[in-house]
């Protein structure tokens, strides 16, 4: 739910920073280009998140194995010792 919120509160605050900001700029556009736009960079935004939290799930995937591994080891050693 907290991650639905929040991007349609990203979407229409987008919306609104459009309307406001392209006319500083001179540029005209309609309330549909608007929300067209804003749905662009709102699909690319969750792209990017979901692109990046796989990249640092797989990090932390790859650390947990990490520190499984050198646990085994040391077990193993310790195990050795007369």
């Amino acid at each position: 739910m907290e991650a639905l919120a929040n991007v349609i509160a990203g979407y229409i605050v987008a919306i609104i920073v459009q309307r406001l900001a392209y006319p500083l700029f001179g540029i005209e556009t309609t309330m549909a280009t608007d929300s067209l736009i804003a749905a662009i960079f709102t699909a690319a935004s969750l792209a990017r998140f979901y692109v990046l939290r796989r990249f640092f799930q797989h990090l932390a995937d790859a650390d947990k194995q990490h520190d499984l591994q050198c646990s085994e080891r040391l077990r193993q050693r310790l195990v050795r010792r007369p």
